[in-house]
């Protein structure tokens, strides 16, 4: 049914029983949404990343890169802050760091490298990889940075257990959330550091 409202040109009703099937039914809902993509006379960026992050959020990771690649090659135009996000996001998960790296570089080639939607994801598979290093000078780098960055490099820095990187980092930050709290009582909690864990307690409150 899909597939003929969509060669008909009504994709309205092709996404009203799309948005119907079951996603339970993982192999019909990715099939789908692939008919619905490929049918489509004009694709925009949203049409784009929704097929993106379709596929990487449905456990489709090689068709979400195959995507990816394609809109690189027809639609380079369309790429922005959250296919980059997506993409980066997809390789931390997968451990993909290769690929992450050439998306970096893709990147920096569109003008991307300075907004801190697109750095987050990219730090963040730097910790989950280990290279915590290649995380630190990338994180030193950016001459921008929000609270989760600065969570995740803290996160990072303990996993490692460079406990004092990570107070200085903390000390520094003008401004901390719940996360920010959390991540450096229970990293100083892990590195058997329980004296400082109620003095980080009473500074809390």
């Amino acid at each position: 049914m899909v597939s003929t409202y969509s060669q008909l040109g009504n994709l309205e009703y092709a996404h009203r029983v799309f948005d119907h099937i079951p996603q339970s039914n993982l192999f019909s809902w990715i099939s789908q949404m692939q008919q619905i993509f490929d049918l489509m006379p004009f694709r925009d960026g949203a049409s784009w990343n929704l097929a993106i992050s379709g596929y990487a959020n449905y456990g489709s990771s090689t068709d979400a890169v195959g995507v990816y690649k394609l809109m690189l090659k027809d639609a380079a135009m369309n790429l922005n802050q959250i296919t980059f996000s997506t993409m980066l996001i997809l390789c931390s998960n997968c451990r993909w760091m290769d690929l992450g790296r050439q998306i970096h570089g893709q990147i920096l080639k569109f003008g991307f490298g300075s907004y801190v939607f697109v750095g987050s994801p990219f730090l963040d598979m730097h910790v989950k990889l280990g290279l915590i290093f290649d995380a630190k000078g990338y994180y030193d780098e950016m001459p921008e940075r929000n609270v989760v960055m600065c969570n995740t490099m803290i996160i990072g820095l303990m996993w490692c257990g460079m406990v004092e990187e990570s107070k200085r980092l903390f000390h520094g930050l003008k401004e901390r959330d719940s996360i920010s709290w959390t991540t450096m009582i229970s990293g100083l909690m892990q590195n058997g550091m329980e004296r400082e864990v109620v003095d980080m307690f009473r500074e809390m409150i």
